[in-house]
């Protein structure tokens, strides 16, 4: 066979793959996104020839999968998805306010790129992203919120108001006085929820170690979320352990919600430091039990 057969086959067998891939990643918006990806990272994986391409798998599946979340993806598609957002926002707090004593509900609209929770298992891509498999959205997990939360006012007070910061996140063994839940995209503006990103590696590291000699950069494309979505996030706070006994009053409820949003303001997701996941938070409406 000559050199140049075999250049023909491969680039044949590669669009075979791109067309696999393609072809097996469409109406994402009606379709479960996560087990999409999944199913078509499995199914496609026999055009590909590792030998002959000389890239991985995952990184010409995430290339391709990112530029097919940005065409599905469209904020002039995705209307119906983001009211249904808005819906299951609205009606748990709703919800939150029969609990609780105090709900808040915040607007963080992005200034610059999100990407968040980018090593998810469940997503087959070589950076992932938070991916909501019930409203088939892109969000921000709780744990991610009030991580970011904590870190922060833990690094400026060792209380509110007298109350320590662990009576309201919650210690070793003990449950804090704030919730924090899930936040969902409610709007989208531009062109896409959904902006393909790339970074590129100058090194891999071999057996442990980075191998200078073999380094070669390698675009990585990846998903991320869009500026300028807005975003929406219910915060709530008890009083107290229980009914009868106060530990914190509607003032100090006011207070924190405040350096909830100045550390939000910081910067929410991975690469912060690189200008992504800077948001303007908004308190929207409150719920506040006076005493």
């Amino acid at each position: 066979m000559f050199r140049g057969d075999k250049g023909v086959k491969s680039h044949k067998k590669d669009e075979i793959l791109r067309d696999c891939i393609d072809g097996n990643l469409t109406n994402l918006i009606n379709r479960n996104v996560i087990t999409a990806l999944v199913n078509t990272f499995i199914k496609c994986y026999e055009f590909y020839d590792e030998s002959e391409v000389g890239v991985s798998y995952t990184s010409i599946f995430s290339r391709d999968a990112s530029i097919k979340l940005y065409e599905e993806f469209k904020c002039s598609k995705i209307g119906n998805s983001l009211v249904n957002s808005l819906k299951y926002i609205n009606e748990l707090y709703n919800v939150a306010r029969e609990v609780f004593d105090a709900v808040f509900l915040l607007k963080l609209q992005l200034v610059s790129r999100l990407t968040i929770n980018t090593r998810n298992p469940a997503i087959p891509l070589e950076i992932s992203i938070s991916w909501d498999p019930v409203l088939n959205l892109p969000y921000i997990p709780s744990s991610s919120l009030k991580g970011i939360v904590r870190s922060y006012i833990e690094s400026i007070k060792s209380n509110i108001d007298g109350v320590p910061i662990t009576t309201f996140f919650g210690g070793s063994g003990s449950v804090g006085l704030a919730t924090f839940f899930d936040t969902y995209p409610i709007e989208c503006s531009g062109d896409s929820l959904i902006e393909p990103d790339v970074i590129t590696p100058h090194y891999k590291e071999v057996n442990g170690g980075i191998d200078e000699v073999s380094s070669s950069p390698t675009p990585i494309i990846y998903p991320t979320i869009a500026p300028n979505t807005v975003f929406a996030t219910i915060i709530a706070l008890k009083y107290g352990y229980e009914e009868d006994k106060i530990i914190i009053d509607p003032k100090k409820a006011y207070e924190f919600i405040r350096y909830v949003q100045e550390a939000l303001a910081q910067g929410i997701g991975a690469k912060t430091t690189l200008g992504y996941g800077r948001i303007r938070p908004i308190l929207s409406t409150s719920n506040v039990r006076q005493l």
